[in-house]
Order: structure tokens, then C-alpha cells, then sequence
């Protein structure tokens, strides 16, 4: 068997790119492999480290590789982008990939498992029914109040007014636009119910998963934000700390720093934008409840709020939702107030 220091992959569709290294770091070969073929040029390699981007299907091929005996990391595409030298093609990308994972300071994404990616593929079209049901709810507003039909914010509301504006002695709609909007409202019904059914094949997916148990004794989190956190995070072990999977997450300042000077900004945004959104909805469901409580959390929230604007409470909160969750999920125990 062929003895390599490192393997970087570029994927693509059909064709991809395989660049290979020596000890010495010096490029043993850089070509173009089918798609068939890869796996059984790396069978034939002795286990090594090998380095691709998260992308698309990066974490099938991950899976695929780790079976080969190889070692397999994936490094977000951002962090890539600045080594790639010459012009934009397969074969710099490739040298790009391995450059930019020996860097000291790379931060790699962990290859999710077959449960892992089960249980974010639920949640991903869970967040792609919700998108279309707010756009259908939103047309029938519209159309609502182009016959002078006004109606409050909410499911509750909404259901109430198309009761009232459907009824056969309301003169409020015109046939046709009976018609349409009834075609919608059992449209935005449909969209309900698919909902409630992946939410409910989320938890039965999950409630084995001792982490899912464990996670949902932390105020904020529950049954969805619980199986976020397991999608994206996997092992925790791939985090140094709290602090490093709160940076990862996206959730902690930006930094301005030049010479003596130094200060920080708002959240950097960066990573997970999915997990970030649901430890905020978590945060936010903390802070309306705190004013009656009197346990260590809800202090520290309450001394936030005396100095700082609420939208900076709300992601301080996140913050520090994720560090517990880190060493709930590491220490696999439940959360305790004091």
C-alpha cells in the first residue's frame, strides 16, 4: 500500500479531485477521479488523514472513507477560500483543502452519522414547511383585507376569521374569492398537520438518545431545540469547551483589535444559522418567565436586564444556554439549578 501524509478532496457531482502529500508536504500527485472510482483509490492507500469541505454530501463520503481505516475531517468551506492561489479550479481548490486544515488555528466539522443526519433532514424540512405555511398565511391576510376583511396575528385569529367570512350568511366575499381563499385556508391546514407529524417523528427518533433526556432539564430547551443541538453537535468532545461550541454556534462578540486598542461588536453569526435561531427562541422563552424566579439563572438574567438592552440579554442568555448544554451533553447529567 501507497504511504501518504495527507489526502485532500474536492467533491463534485460526477468527478472529483484527489491531491495527495508527501511527508514533506510536497504534492505526490493531484488528478481528477470518477466519481466510481474513489473509494477504491483510497483502498489501496494506507490509512491516512483525509481532508474535505462540508459541503454537499461531504458527510455521506466522510462516512464511506472512515470505513476504508482513514481518518476523516471537514473543514468549512470559509476557511478554505483564502488559500486558494491561481485561478479557480479543481485542482487549486484540492491545495487549497489541505493547506488550509494544516493550519494551526482550523476548526474541522465532525462527519455526521446516519441517526445525525435522519434527525436534521426532519428538522430541515420541518423549517421548509414552516417557511411555506407563513407565505400562505400571509397571502390569505392579504387577500382578506382586499375585501375589507381585517385580521389579528395568530393561528387562533386567523381560524376565527375565515370561520366568520366563509359562513354562507357572511356577504363579506365575493364567490370567487370564496373560492381561492378556501383553497388556501385547506392548504395552510395541510401544512399544520405535516408539521405536527415530523415533530412527532423528531421525538421518536430522538427519545432514545440519552443526551435528549438530559438536555431537556435546561430552562429554554425543549423537545425541538433538544434534537437541534444533537443534529448539529453529535459528540461534544469535538468541542474544547462551552466556549468554543458557543463561538462555533455563532453566539458570541466580534473583536476589534489594534494595538492598544481593543473592543467588541455584535454576535459574529457565524456557523450553525439553524441552531443559533432555536437557542435565541429558547433564550427569549427564559426571560419572559424570570421575574418569579429566584434560582441562580434567573438571577444572573435579572442583573443582565439592569444593565443591558434586551436584545443583548437574549443573546447572552443563548450564550450561556449553549456552554450548559455543552457540559449537560459531556458530563451526561441533568441540569441542576444551584
Amino acid at each position: 500500500m501507497k504511504e501518504y501524509k495527507l489526502i485532500s478532496i474536492d467533491i463534485a457531482k460526477n468527478v472529483f479531485q484527489l491531491c495527495a502529500f508527501t511527508e514533506i508536504n510536497k504534492i505526490a500527485f493531484n488528478r481528477k477521479v470518477s466519481r466510481k472510482a474513489v473509494l477504491n483509490i483510497l483502498r489501496n492507500i494506507a490509512p491516512t488523514k483525509v481532508v474535505m469541505e462540508a459541503c454537499y454530501s461531504s458527510n455521506h463520503w466522510g462516512r464511506a472513507i472512515t470505513e476504508l481505516g482513514h481518518s476523516v475531517r471537514l473543514i468549512p468551506a470559509y476557511q478554505v477560500k483564502p488559500f486558494v492561489v491561481g485561478n479557480k479550479n479543481d485542482a487549486n481548490d484540492a491545495v487549497a483543502i489541505a493547506e488550509a486544515s494544516l493550519r494551526p488555528k482550523a476548526n474541522f466539522v465532525s462527519v455526521k452519522t446516519i441517526s445525525q443526519q435522519d434527525i436534521q433532514t426532519l428538522l430541515r424540512v420541518r423549517e421548509q414547511i414552516q417557511k411555506v405555511r407563513i407565505m400562505v398565511s400571509n397571502q390569505i391576510h392579504g387577500f382578506l383585507a382586499e375585501y375589507g376583511v381585517l385580521c389579528a396575528k395568530g393561528h387562533k385569529a386567523l381560524m376565527n376569521t375565515l370561520a366568520e367570512a366563509l359562513a354562507p350568511e357572511s356577504k363579506q366575499l365575493s364567490p370567487v374569492a370564496i373560492d381561492v381563499i378556501t383553497s388556501q385556508m385547506e392548504q395552510y391546514q395541510r401544512l399544520n398537520k405535516q408539521e405536527e407529524t415530523i415533530t412527532r417523528q423528531l421525538i421518536e427518533l430522538c427519545k432514545d438518545n440519552p443526551s435528549f433526556r438530559f438536555l431537556q432539564t435546561i430552562p429554554g430547551i425543549g423537545p425541538l431545540v433538544a434534537a437541534t443541538l444533537i443534529a448539529s453537535i453529535g459528540d461534544p468532545a469535538h468541542f474544547k469547551n462551552g466556549r468554543q461550541l458557543s463561538a462555533w454556534i455563532g453566539l458570541t462578540p466580534l473583536q476589534y483589535a489594534s494595538g492598544e486598542k481593543s473592543r467588541m461588536g455584535s454576535m459574529s453569526k457565524r456557523g450553525n444559522k439553524s441552531l443559533r435561531t432555536m437557542l435565541i427562541h429558547g433564550a427569549r422563552s427564559i426571560i419572559n418567565w424570570v421575574s418569579n424566579k429566584e434560582d441562580r439563572l434567573s438571577l444572573w438574567i435579572k442583573a443582565l436586564q439592569k444593565r443591558m438592552n434586551p436584545g443583548k440579554v437574549i443573546v447572552a442568555v443563548a450564550n450561556k444556554l449553549a456552554r450548559i448544554s455543552w457540559a449537560v451533553m459531556s458530563n451526561q447529567v441533568t441540569y441542576s439549578a444551584r
